[in-house]
């Protein structure tokens, strides 16, 4: 169950840590004091969408923080053990970070997680029911959810088996669909495949061929240059009747003249050596000189040929790719289309086959849904029968009509809609075209309440489900969320002193003015028993100290202490 929420410059909140326990929970306050906005902090928590406006005036980010106490939560520990957070056994810690700059930042247990794996938990963990959620339920597309809650295990297995086998069928269509298309174009592509494998062949391509060519060509267009410096080159070492001093010469004398005298010392024969290997040298480098300048050739037959190939090659680098190796691949490539467009007729037929084989395991799934789905509707209409009684509507009809589709959807083959006549006599019609506003909160809290029988969430969180009720309906709704809270932990927002009456902790929060009335912010507080009693007095109506308001409120107390004994004998 949840613990200890805390927020820090959360909207108009400086700063408050609520304890929570186990049971109902009760929050109740002045209208606009900041009660729905610790509603809204915790479906920001649990992965709702982030906004700079929840930040208070002033900061530069707000913070959220709830611990929860947990019992036998291994689907959380093996999800968060999977994306690499230490589970604890016992307890759980998620917090956000919401800041001006856009970097949010989540955290379970101190390591920081994507706000995917917080929403991932959060649907063992909570379960919040805001006021936009009575739209939920007169919306008809959200009925089909609300009976599959009530499917037994082999029923959900089956709800996603039947998903994946729509996702499948999909699939295969789109994929008859790309290949139908293509057939079609089938003709056309092939000869576009024959020429471009055609001209790539034709061309006779080896890898390095574009290196080698340019550096030829590059040769070639400096042969003038490389003739001229190699062959002076060669004369200044080799000599030649234009140079009386060749280096090669000079060099050669140098060596002889050290040959003279290494012997006197040892550092002259390392010198002489060194003047040796400088001769051999030069003398190697003469010899090469000559051989190159002597072998140059300037061929303009073979300068056009090689620009032409060139030419020819990065025109095809300009359609098929920018090496000699990628066009290649790209030419393997063209072969495994062609080979793919040849087989085309075969795999179209897989494909047919294929959706025929997968179309008839869904509508076998399919099937078997709908008649679990009409069990579990009935089963729906029977329990919630019994709620609206207790929810004072003993009078009201209500029915489960499922409608077969054509074809089946991503949900299966039925269309579900919830019909209700709420006055004896009047004909069953959709929510939307019956129910009041008080009418929809006892129809909401009825379907609750059978649902959390069912669920494994522990945390249940009502923002004003009381809207529009009152009196003795008040009452019997107090009662069933005090049932609610015997197998859950409830925490609940009203404006009701008879649910308000029924807490097991109850919250206060109120609105704050500085003295100088310029900034405004929301405080928290549990209440005592005496405090009870005076809210409860505020809460009827009265004022919290009046005689008349305590002895109304005293009545309220009892009169939940005896229902809590109901609950518990």
């Amino acid at each position: 169950m949840l613990g200890d929420l805390l927020l820090k410059n959360f909207a108009i909140i400086d700063e408050i840590n609520i304890s929570f326990a186990g049971g109902l929970n009760i929050l109740t306050g002045e209208t606009g004091a900041g009660k729905s906005v610790i509603i809204g902090a915790l479906e920001m928590l649990f992965g709702g969408r982030a906004s700079t406006d929840a930040i208070k005036d002033g900061k530069d980010s707000a913070y959220i923080e709830a611990s929860y106490y947990l019992d036998q939560a291994e689907e959380i520990n093996e999800l968060i053990s999977e994306a690499g957070v230490e589970p604890d056994p016992e307890s759980l810690l998620i917090s956000r970070e919401i800041r001006r700059s856009g970097r949010n930042r989540c955290r379970i247990n101190g390591q920081m997680v994507p706000l995917w794996l917080i929403r991932e938990i959060s649907q063992y963990l909570v379960d919040i029911h805001g006021q936009h959620e009575h739209q939920n339920l007169l919306d008809s597309s959200s009925h089909t959810g609300i009976v599959d809650e009530l499917l037994p295990p082999e029923g959900q297995k089956l709800r996603a088996e039947v998903e994946e086998s729509y996702e499948r069928l999909t699939e295969l269509k789109k994929r008859r669909q790309e290949l139908s298309r293509r057939e079609s174009d089938r003709a056309r592509r092939l000869d576009i495949i024959e020429y471009q494998i055609d001209e790539i062949d034709e061309a006779g391509l080896e890898e390095g061929e574009i290196e080698e060519l340019e550096r030829e060509l590059k040769r070639l267009n400096n042969s003038e240059e490389i003739y001229e410096v190699t062959g002076r080159a060669g004369e200044r070492i080799n000599g030649s009747e234009y140079e009386d001093n060749a280096i090669l010469d000079m060099m050669g004398e140098i060596k002889s003249s050290l040959d003279n005298i290494a012997r006197y010392d040892g550092e002259l024969e390392e010198i002489q050596e060194l003047a040796e290997s400088i001769y051999y040298s030069l003398q190697d480098l003469g010899y090469r000189l000559r051989d190159y300048h002597e072998n140059q050739q300037f061929d303009p037959g073979r300068v056009k040929e090689l620009e032409e190939r060139l030419d020819m090659i990065n025109n095809l680098r300009r359609k098929y790719g920018e090496t000699v190796e990628e066009i290649l691949d790209y030419r393997e490539e063209l072969q495994e289309e062609g080979k793919e467009l040849a087989e085309l007729d075969e795999k179209l037929t897989d494909i047919e086959a294929g959706i025929e084989k997968t179309r008839a395991e869904l509508e076998e799934k399919a099937g078997k849904l709908s008649e679990l789905r009409r069990r579990a509707a009935e089963q729906l209409e029977e329990k919630l029968q019994d709620e609206l009684q207790d929810l004072a509507l003993s009078e009201a009809k209500f029915q489960v009509e499922m409608e077969k589709l054509e074809e089946p959807s991503r949900r299966g083959l039925d269309r579900i809609r919830f019909l209700i006549a709420v006055n004896p006599g009047t004909e069953l019609k959709p929510l939307d075209q019956v129910a009041s506003g008080g009418e929809i909160s006892r129809i909401m809290l009825a379907f609750k309440s059978i649902i959390a029988r069912y669920d494994q969430v522990q945390t249940m969180i009502f923002d004003e489900v009381d809207a529009g009720v009152g009196g003795k309906t008040a009452i019997k709704m107090a009662r069933k969320l005090g049932r609610i809270s015997r197998q859950r932990q409830v925490i609940c927002i009203t404006h009701l002193p008879q649910l308000a009456s029924m807490a097991d902790r109850h919250f206060y929060i109120e609105k704050e003015t500085d003295s100088k009335n310029e900034t405004v912010a929301t405080e928290i507080e549990k209440l005592t028993e005496e405090e009870r009693r005076e809210e409860l007095a505020r809460m009827l109506g009265g004022e919290s100290e009046s005689r008349t308001g305590i002895e109304h409120a005293d009545e309220l107390l009892n009169r939940a202490a005896k229902t809590k004994e109901e609950f518990t004998g």
